[in-house]
């Protein structure tokens, strides 16, 4: 699935390598609300990861994406569909860019990218992005893409290694339909 500026595809065992470059280049700023990111993080990590998605994906699990450049396809972060509900039609939408592509866009458009996917190719109702309460740049992503802010859930993520209060938010196929 490609926009103007990122293309999102299932990974290939041949994207293990940037994967984990990518991973440790955000590891210092990404690990306080992704803490399996650590600044050493090892290719078999991502072959591993890269491994597991594949089979998760064929059994309609989860549906573990990169996100890569639409132009030279460096990879710049990735999106995941996970926490299916198929009797609700419903699932969890996370996401994470490398730090020297944050700020341009490339999460949002992939989150727009995802969403169609979800509502299209997957006949899923409803997404929800569950994001720390701090943090900010990625309820900044969730809003800039159409999501409805529902409410603060209580206790609902980690953040620095805490309990923390997530902003819970939401779109709906009829927000696709609407073009957010």
């Amino acid at each position: 699935m490609k926009g103007q500026k990122v293309l999102i595809r299932p990974y290939l065992t041949e994207d293990a390598s940037a994967h984990a470059q990518a991973v440790r280049e955000t590891a210092e700023l990404g690990q306080r609300w992704l803490d399996w990111m650590q600044v050493d993080y090892p290719v078999e990590e991502s072959v591993a990861w890269i491994n597991l998605s594949k089979a998760a994906l064929a059994k309609n699990l989860a549906f573990d994406m990169g996100i890569f450049a639409a132009r030279g396809g460096e990879f710049l972060g990735a999106i995941a569909i996970n926490r299916v509900e198929w009797n609700y039609r419903a699932a969890n939408l996370g996401y994470w860019v490398k730090s020297s592509a944050s700020g341009q866009g490339i999460a949002t458009e992939a989150v727009r990218l995802m969403a169609d996917y979800a509502f299209n190719a997957l006949q899923l109702n409803r997404l929800e992005l569950v994001v720390a309460e701090r943090n900010f740049a990625s309820r900044r992503v969730a809003e800039k893409a159409g999501a409805q802010f529902e409410c603060l859930a209580r206790a609902r993520v980690i953040d620095l290694g805490k309990p923390s209060h997530a902003a819970v938010y939401s779109l709906l196929a009829e927000d696709c339909a609407k073009g957010f």
